[in-house]
């Protein structure tokens, strides 16, 4: 079997339709290469802008852990302050309690003595405006004469 001088040549120009079409299409890939490479470029501007915010949000995420750590110790040391003032309040709260007592005692004491010496500086005034009060005069009278 002879092969068909024909069909050779419809091989070669099949052949170079091939590759016609391939220069084409690796010309419509490099056309679309070049329309993509600005946006290329441009994404890889936002995935650098992108990871600078991360890496600030980062920082800024460590450094609210160690304030919200220092908040946390200062807020126990805030309690354990106002449980120990509360415990002092109550103790000086009984102390007060037992001086208003005292106190009140005392007022209670000055306010009898009081109305005893009212009463006596009544009665003595009374002893002074007698009548037999000022006729004995003479007797208190130093040398007893009047």
């Amino acid at each position: 079997m002879k092969p068909d001088p024909a069909a050779p040549a419809d091989q070669l120009n099949l052949l170079r339709q091939q590759l016609i079409l391939a220069q084409v299409r690796i010309m419509e890939l490099e056309d679309t290469r070049d329309a993509l490479t600005p946006r290329l470029e441009e994404l890889a501007q936002l995935l650098q802008q992108a990871q600078a915010l991360a890496d600030r949000k980062t920082d800024e995420a460590a450094h609210l852990e160690e304030v919200l750590a220092e908040t946390q110790l200062q807020v126990g040391q805030l309690q354990a302050l106002q449980h120990h003032l509360a415990q002092e309040a109550a103790t000086h709260g009984l102390a007060m309690t037992e001086a208003v007592a005292a106190l009140a005692a005392r007022t209670e004491t000055i306010n009898r003595l009081q109305n005893e010496l009212n009463n006596l500086r009544s009665e003595l005034n009374q002893l002074h405006s007698s009548r037999s009060w000022r006729w004995t005069a003479w007797l208190r009278s130093p040398g007893g004469k009047s």
